[in-house]
């Protein structure tokens, strides 16, 4: 892992974006204190988070490829 100030970062863009490429962190600080502001990793290295419905959440239910309904299924639900 890396730790670059933002100057840096503009001056060497291309290089450092290369090394992401290749699989490498990048940390990007901020002015002499070198506060930590952002991380550039890459996409396959970001763990996936499961989406959530938002204001549909607790409406629905999964629906499966081999579900099936007939119609006489269908229509005798009302």
């Amino acid at each position: 892992m890396k730790s670059v100030t933002i100057a840096e970062f503009k001056r060497h863009l291309p290089a450092l974006l290369g090394e992401v490429a290749k699989g490498d962190t990048i940390i990007l600080q901020k002015g002499r204190s070198r506060e930590n502001v952002a991380i550039l990793a890459p996409v396959d290295a970001l763990p996936a988070k499961p989406r959530k419905l938002g204001i549909l959440a607790g409406r629905g239910k999964p629906v499966f490829k081999d579900w099936e309904l007939t119609e006489e299924e269908f229509l005798g639900s009302r």
